[in-house]
C-alpha cells in the first residue's frame, strides 16, 4: 500500500515540475498540521487541515486496500482543509496520506480508522453440511462472519452468542472471533432429528439454518415371508419382508434404504429382488418357481448389514399329465395337465421337448407353454426326417418318455 502511495507522490511531483522551481526559492513554501487524530471509527467525517503559505498546486495523495486518489483542499485564509471521501472514511483500516506541493513531500502520516459497530451490525452465517450422521461423531460446522453497517470486519475477540435448539433442549454458547469470523462444530445426536441454530452479536441476529441428523448405518435384521401356498406353480408372488431396520442407536432408517433379497435354489443358482423401506420395513415379491424346490433367502443392505438366512420349501404343483401323438407322430398333444387341487395348471407353465435321435444324440430342442392346461408340439416333415425318435418332455419338473416313428 505504501508502495502505490509513493508511485502516486511521484506522479504529481513530476506533473508539478511544469512549474518553475525557482518560485520555492522566491517565496518559500511552508505547511503547519493542525493536529490531528491517528484513531477514528468507520462513517466519521475525516479532515486534514494545515496553515500554509500556498495553496495552489497542493494536494493530499491518499491510499488504503481499496486504492489510491488525490484530494484538492479547500482553504480559508491561510488553512488548507482536505476532506476523506466517503469510501475512505468507511474503509476500516490504515489509510496513508502524503501533503505534496509542486514535486515536494512536505508532510505525512497514516490515520487508523476502526469497524464502527455502534451505528449497528449485520451477520453473514453459513452451516455445512446440511445433513450429519446419527452418534456423536459427525459434525456440522457454523461459520458467522459480523460486521459493521459498512460491511467491515468486527474486531477479534467480539464475542458472538450461539444458540441450539434440538427436541425440547435449547443451549446457548459464546464464542469470540478470530481472524475476521468466529464459528463452532455442531455435533451430531444419538438420536435423529434437526437441529436448529442461530447467532447473535451487538443485539443483531443471523437468519435460522438447520442441518438434518440421519441415522447412522443399520445393524443386522430379520426377514419373514408370505405366500398364499407352497405349491410351485410359477404363478402366485410370495413377498418377503423386513422387520423394522433400525441403527445401533434405536432410529429408524430412512426412507428408501435399498434392501436386496438373494435366492439361492437347490440347482445352485441365485435369484434376486429388492425393496426399499417405508418406516423402517422393506418388502419385496417374486413369483414361485415352476417346479419343486428349496429358496435360501438372505437380505442385504450393502456395505452395512445383512439378515438372517430362512429356508422356503416349494411342493410339485403338476401332479400329472397325458401325452398323445397323431397317427403319423408328427403331432404331439399334452393335455389333462392338473394341479394340486385338480384345477388346470396355470396358463404360461414353461414345457420343454427333447428330439433324440436312434443313437440317443440331442437332435432338437423346443419351448412352449401351456393354456388351459394343454400345449402342443408339431414336428414338421420338412425338419425332421422319417424315423423312429424318442421324446422327453419335462413340465413343472415332471418328466416323460415316449418313443415315436415319424412318418
Amino acid at each position: 500500500m505504501k508502495r502505490t502511495l509513493y508511485i502516486l507522490v511521484f506522479l504529481v511531483l513530476w506533473l508539478g515540475c511544469g512549474k518553475a522551481d525557482t518560485e520555492n526559492t522566491h517565496h518559500p513554501v511552508s505547511y503547519e498540521r493542525i493536529p490531528l487524530k491517528s484513531v477514528f471509527s468507520a462513517g466519521d467525517n475525516i479532515e486534514v487541515r494545515f496553515k500554509g503559505n500556498v495553496t495552489d498546486s497542493t494536494h493530499l495523495v491518499l491510499s488504503n486496500t481499496w486504492g489510491s486518489t488525490v484530494l484538492s483542499p479547500t482553504w480559508k485564509d491561510t488553512e488548507l482543509t482536505f476532506r476523506f471521501p466517503k469510501a475512505f472514511q468507511q474503509r476500516a483500516g490504515s489509510c496513508h496520506w502524503a501533503l505534496v506541493y509542486n514535486g515536494t513531500i512536505y508532510d505525512k502520516g497514516e490515520i487508523s480508522i476502526r469497524p464502527n459497530p455502534a451505528k449497528g451490525t449485520l451477520m453473514e452465517s453459513y452451516l455445512g453440511p446440511q445433513s450429519i450422521i446419527a452418534g456423536k461423531t459427525d459434525f456440522s460446522m457454523f461459520v458467522t462472519s459480523p460486521t459493521d453497517i459498512y460491511d467491515n470486519p468486527l474486531s477479534d475477540s467480539t464475542e458472538i452468542t450461539y444458540n441450539y435448539h434440538y427436541g425440547d433442549i435449547v443451549q446457548s454458547s459464546p464464542v469470540l472471533s478470530r481472524n475476521l469470523i468466529a464459528w463452532k462444530n455442531i455435533h451430531s445426536t444419538e438420536k435423529s432429528g434437526r437441529i436448529l441454530v442461530t447467532a447473535s452479536c451487538n443485539d443483531s441476529h443471523s437468519k435460522e439454518l438447520s442441518t438434518l441428523v440421519n441415522p447412522a448405518n443399520p445393524i443386522d435384521f430379520q426377514i419373514a415371508y408370505e405366500r398364499t401356498h407352497p405349491y410351485a406353480d410359477g404363478n402366485q408372488i410370495i413377498t418377503f419382508s423386513t422387520d423394522v431396520i433400525q441403527d445401533e442407536f434405536g432410529n429408524i432408517e430412512s426412507d428408501g434404504t435399498l434392501v436386496s433379497f438373494s435366492i439361492t435354489n437347490t440347482k445352485g443358482m441365485v435369484l434376486q429382488t429388492a425393496g426399499t423401506t417405508i418406516n423402517g420395513v422393506a418388502e419385496a415379491r417374486l413369483l414361485h418357481p415352476t417346479e419343486a424346490e428349496t429358496w435360501k433367502v438372505t437380505a442385504y443392505i450393502t456395505g452395512a448389514a445383512k439378515s438372517n438366512t430362512i429356508t422356503l420349501d416349494f411342493e410339485a404343483a403338476l401332479k400329472d399329465f397325458k401325452l398323445s401323438l397323431s397317427e403319423n407322430g408328427r403331432i404331439l398333444k399334452i393335455e389333462e395337465m392338473q394341479s394340486f387341487m385338480g384345477q388346470w395348471i396355470p396358463d404360461g407353465m414353461p414345457i420343454t421337448l427333447r428330439l433324440e435321435d436312434e443313437n440317443k444324440a440331442l437332435f432338437d430342442s423346443k419351448r412352449t407353454t401351456s393354456r388351459l392346461g394343454k400345449a402342443q408340439f408339431t414336428m414338421s416333415e420338412d425338419f425332421y426326417p422319417n424315423g423312429s425318435y424318442t421324446i422327453t418332455i419335462e413340465a413343472a419338473g415332471m418328466i416323460k418318455r415316449k418313443n415315436v416313428l415319424l412318418k
